[in-house]
């Protein structure tokens, strides 16, 4: 198990490593809110507010690290594109597709 947090920590995987710990605070203290529930019932309930506050943190830091993450290689593409492009940036016109001729439907004249 140690093996596999310095694996992660080696490749910079700190999302992962933060889920790891939300969910081992979580169910330690989820353990001991049920232990302390068979002495003193309100005092167990009490504590289960701490998994639900380390389960909503957890979320809301996986949201916030994914569009932190998605505005940084936003970024990171935008500057990779403006050293790959010499120069001025044309503005490319978008192709019209020309219309086939039509045919006016012939009518008949009756006498």
């Amino acid at each position: 198990m140690k093996s596999y947090f310095l694996k992660l920590y080696k490749q910079h995987r700190e999302l992962v490593l933060l889920e790891w710990a939300y969910a081992a605070v979580s169910l330690a203290t989820f353990l001991i809110a049920g232990v302390l529930a068979l002495i003193n019932q309100s005092l167990g309930v009490a504590l289960l507010i701490i998994p639900l506050i380390a389960f909503v943190t957890c979320t809301v830091n996986v949201v916030t690290w994914a569009l932190i993450k998605l505005v940084a290689d936003h970024l990171i593409e935008g500057k990779k594109h403006e050293k790959e492009l010499p120069g001025e940036i044309e503005e490319v016109k978008p192709k019209t597709k020309k219309k086939a001729p039509t045919k006016k439907p012939t009518t008949k004249k009756k006498k």
